[in-house]
């Protein structure tokens, strides 16, 4: 069996996860024909196609299916045995598992860096991300056990339970995929997420006083609404961290703003007053924080960590 690299697998596991060049090279600050090269690279080294188009759709092999699995198996254990020791010591005492909240707004590619990072941090713990959109409730569900601690976009929860802390500030954009981007908001489509249409969101104020004629399409995930824009076109309000990743494909724009528009969004850390003593919530806090304040950096500081991919047996 011939070898492959630490750098083959890393993009391939990607490109299992998107299924599109523009994103996984985004992602892995490199350039898409880099990307083609290496599943290419990989195609001659297995011996298979890895992906064949139904319909338009890219669906994975049968081998490639076995070779996503061996493929995590190994990046797994190269992260073991390549991050330095005192990084593998943190937080390894009393392991849990730690269910941590984030905004969807937060782009799934930005939480599920964090994730890793989490991962590689506190090998000790086990981390469930969950979905938090109603802002207000969120001391019940730190009440009732469901969440350790939150990563929230604007509104904060004042409850005296909750403890709100300040991450960082970040512009919010306005982007489109439409061919034509006049400058007049109404009439024209608004694809949001849940956590806008919270009477605490800066959004909905801004919709309600401008363009609440406009037709408004929310979604589930910050995956969907971006897939939306791209198939029907329409604005899409994000954060200024996800940019790279959606107008990586030459066709997504940002627009200017309109008056009034909220511009700025506030990322804050929610965790409960009486947190409990074994989960290291502040360092958690850090980590995330680190990420969110620049993903690219964050990704690039991430794979210099580690020394130069060795060649590791695909089994």
């Amino acid at each position: 069996m011939r070898h492959v690299s630490i750098k083959l697998l890393r993009v391939f596991v990607l490109f299992m996860e998107y299924r599109d060049l523009q994103t996984v090279a985004a992602w892995a600050q490199v350039r898409p024909p880099t990307v083609a090269y290496s599943l290419s690279r990989l195609r001659d080294i297995t011996r298979d196609p890895l992906f064949v188009n139904r319909s338009g759709t890219l669906e994975p092999t049968p081998f490639a299916v076995k070779l996503e699995r061996a493929a995590r198996q190994i990046l797994d254990k190269w992260m073991e045995v390549a991050q330095p020791r005192d990084a593998r010591e943190i937080g390894a005492d009393a392991g849990r598992r730690v269910f941590v909240g984030f905004s969807p707004s937060i782009g799934d590619p930005v939480i599920t860096y964090i994730l890793t990072a989490l991962y590689e941090n506190f090998p000790g713990h086990s981390f469930s991300a969950c979905s938090v959109t109603a802002h207000s409730a969120i001391h019940k569900t730190f009440e009732a056990g469901e969440l350790h601690c939150a990563f929230m976009v604007d509104g904060v929860d004042m409850q005296d339970s909750v403890v709100p802390l300040n991450i960082m500030a970040t512009p919010r954009r306005l982007v489109s995929a439409d061919r034509c981007r006049e400058n007049g908001l109404a009439g024209r489509d608004w694809i949001l997420l849940q956590e806008d249409c919270e009477s605490s969101s800066p959004l909905r104020a801004f919709l309600m006083r401008h363009v609440s004629h406009c037709r408004e399409t929310v979604v589930p995930s910050w995956q969907s609404q971006i897939s939306l824009m791209h198939s029907a076109g329409g604005f899409c309000p994000i954060l200024d961290f996800n940019v790279p990743l959606v107008t990586s494909d030459g066709k997504t724009q940002v627009l200017a703003p309109p008056a009034d528009f909220p511009t700025w969004a506030t990322v804050h850390f929610l965790m409960p007053r009486d947190a409990p003593n074994d989960v290291p919530l502040r360092d958690i806090m850090e980590v995330g924080a680190s990420v969110l304040r620049d993903p690219p950096k964050a990704v690039e500081s991430g794979r210099r960590a580690r020394p130069s991919a060795p060649l590791v047996p695909v089994v």
